[in-house]
């Protein structure tokens, strides 16, 4: 094998990475437009002295979506918070085994995450839940952050877990 050659993804790992990649993209949009809603709010309101409705609101449900769906695009980089201090020390084929069944537990609680957040976002949806403040928000909005995010997490874990059982068979 060519060692410039680029390793060949199976086609399902084709389609996470690429979905967590748009998610990397729509997080990194939704801080930017979160900033400058808020930064309308600033201007809005201490300059133009108006009172302001939706500001606060949109931006918190952009920075929730950032986080959640960012989530994805986070593991597909390994640019979650990792503390190595012992496991550092312990041999190559341990740790890839320890980092095999930690993945495996963050799996389970992203699909239990994305489970309980879809029952919540039905029961939004069923009951036509709206926000308490002025601007009322339909919930199915919100509330359905939190089961796409998990579930797009729980794929890219997928992903990650087949990787490190490949490594684990080398």
């Amino acid at each position: 094998m060519d060692i410039d050659q680029p390793i060949k993804k199976n086609p399902f790992q084709a389609v996470v990475d690429k979905l967590c990649d748009v998610a990397g993209y729509f997080s990194a949009l939704a801080i930017l437009l979160a900033t400058l809603v808020i930064v309308h709010q600033v201007v809005v309101r201490y300059i133009f002295n108006q009172p302001t409705i939706w500001q606060i609101e949109f931006a918190i449900y952009l920075l929730i979506a950032a986080t959640f769906i960012g989530a994805a695009y986070g593991l597909k980089e390994n640019s979650h918070i990792n503390i190595e201090l012992l496991t550092g020390l312990l041999p190559k084929r341990i740790k890839n085994g320890l980092d095999l069944v930690t993945s495996c537990l963050a799996l389970i609680f992203c699909l239990y995450l994305a489970w309980k957040g879809a029952i919540m976002w039905w029961d939004a949806f069923d009951g036509d839940w709206h926000s308490s403040s002025l601007w009322s928000v339909p919930l199915i909005y919100p509330y359905a952050i939190l089961p796409i995010g998990m579930g797009l997490t729980s794929l890219q874990y997928i992903v990650k877990i087949h990787a490190q059982i490949k490594k684990l068979g080398n």
